[in-house]
């Protein structure tokens, strides 16, 4: 085997794999014209595997702290699930307290509603009866107003009589002293026919006919003085009625009076007592009207506490289902916890076993080395999405990986741009135009492969992925590979 190469190369070839062996990739594998095909296929393979641990200690670096981080807060998710799962199980018990106290409130305002409605209905009553008693004082009051005028006019009335009395009498007065003259006319016509009988008896035979004339007018003179005594008589009689009359109506003046006074008081007291009655109902029909919506509060009150009690209820019933469901949720998340801590833990061992192999600084590294590497997270990554769409069955996870293949595609783009925009050395040009060249032709088969899946196509997919698509990612890598070994001086 020796002698298939010159010994130099062998050398070389001895010195590079001891160094792999003992995990030394700080070696550069440019590649060299001329170079044996032997040194070449092993500085190939050097490259690929110096790319590989480069990638997976970044990953794994970055993988740990994401793992530690997730870790530390996955601790703070458990501690606040339990706050939770406690709040909840304090929140269950209260429901059930205020279900209870809501049933409680609703029971006590059920007699308050019925106590309030007999309240309505015997002011109501009362308000009826208010009405009808303010109708009959309105009446009473028109009565007695009527009354008052009618005293008044009794007392008009007797006025005028008591003025026809006074007049009554001073005419008996006149009747009485025309009585006196007649009476005192009999006297002298009694005296002149007594003297006249004397005359008639000395006159003899003449005088007969005189004193039968003298006769005459002593009996008329007689009858005059009686009718005349009958008439004084009769006017004491009248004289002593109207007297009477006078102090009865006088009486009755006063009387009247006295009544029509206490009749203006009585009509003021209705009158009083009517406008206190309106105002009493009015208050009353307010208090009416108060009444019946404070019954129809407390019965929208009780049954909105009755509606609230029940979804409280439910509520409760719900926050027990939440809090069991919590609970699960609770265990779940420890159990996820456990998961965390042992992938921090695995993560920590991948980072110690990568750890263990050397790689060249970055001053002895490309200028473009961290921005190559994000191009190879970029690209790997789109390598692992579309490994997962061709392994999918499902069209939903189909579609949901495709989706993912475009966002990759757009984070892809954009590495290339950066990547291009700090180009300066005509090698690293060449470099990326065979990496686009070689990235295009990837992207027709990846892009192929993504159609065929979405067809449902699955076989002929998969086929290409491990064949054509499998290789021509390969052939990107390892452009990107060997331009990392380009270390300008």
């Amino acid at each position: 085997m020796f002698k298939l190469f010159h010994s130099s190369s062998y050398e070389k070839v001895h010195g590079d794999l001891l160094k792999m062996a003992t995990g030394d990739f700080s070696m550069n594998c440019a590649p060299v014209v001329g170079e044996k095909s032997l040194i070449s296929t092993l500085k190939k393979t050097i490259r690929s595997l110096k790319s590989l641990i480069r990638i997976v200690d970044k990953s794994s670096s970055e993988l740990y702290h994401k793992m530690e981080d997730t870790s530390t807060r996955s601790t703070q998710i458990t501690v606040q699930v339990e706050e939770i799962t406690a709040t909840m199980r304090e929140m269950a018990e209260g429901m059930q307290d205020t279900s209870e106290h809501a049933q409680f409130i609703s029971d006590q305002i059920h007699p308050i509603h019925i106590f309030l409605e007999g309240v309505k209905d015997s002011n109501s009553a009362i308000v009826q009866s208010s009405t009808q008693f303010l109708g009959e004082v309105s009446s009473g009051r028109v009565e007695m107003s009527a009354a008052m005028e009618q005293m008044q006019l009794i007392s008009k009335d007797s006025t005028q009589i008591y003025v026809k009395m006074d007049e009554l009498n001073k005419a008996l007065e006149k009747i009485a002293d025309m009585t006196i003259l007649i009476e005192h006319i009999s006297k002298q016509t009694q005296l002149l026919a007594l003297n006249a009988n004397i005359e008639a008896a000395r006159a003899g035979e003449q005088g007969k006919g005189f004193a039968v004339v003298a006769q005459e007018i002593s009996k008329m003179a007689i009858q005059t003085k009686q009718e005349t005594v009958n008439i004084q008589e009769l006017i004491q009689t009248v004289t002593s009625s109207a007297d009477g009359l006078r102090g009865s109506i006088h009486q009755m003046q006063d009387t009247v009076g006295t009544g029509a006074h206490t009749l203006q008081g009585a009509v003021s007291k209705y009158e009083r007592m009517e406008t206190f009655l309106g105002q009493l109902l009015g208050d009353m029909q307010e208090v009416d009207g108060r009444l019946e919506g404070v019954t129809s509060n407390t019965l929208s009150i009780a049954n909105s506490i009755n509606q609230t009690s029940a979804m409280i209820q439910q509520v409760a019933a719900g926050s027990e289902e939440v809090l069991a469901a919590a609970d699960v949720q609770l265990q779940n998340i420890l159990g996820m916890n456990e998961s965390i801590q042992e992938a921090t833990r695995s993560s920590l061992s991948l980072r110690s076993v990568v750890s263990q192999f050397k790689l060249p600084s970055l001053q002895h590294s490309h200028a473009l080395q961290k921005d190559l590497d994000k191009w190879m997270e970029c690209a790997t990554g789109m390598r692992a999405i579309m490994v997962s769409l061709i392994e999918a069955r499902n069209p939903e996870k189909i579609a949901d990986w495709y989706q993912k293949k475009v966002a990759q595609e757009v984070l892809l783009q954009t590495c290339m741009k950066e990547l291009e925009s700090k180009l300066k050395e005509a090698s690293d040009r060449k470099y990326f135009s065979s990496l686009r060249s070689a990235w295009d032709a990837f992207g027709v088969i990846k892009d192929q492969n993504a159609a065929w899946m979405l067809e449902g196509q699955y076989d002929k997919a998969k086929q290409a992925l491990i064949s054509r698509g499998r290789e021509s990612f390969k052939q990107a890598v390892d452009v990107a590979t060997e331009w990392m070994e380009q270390v300008h001086n």
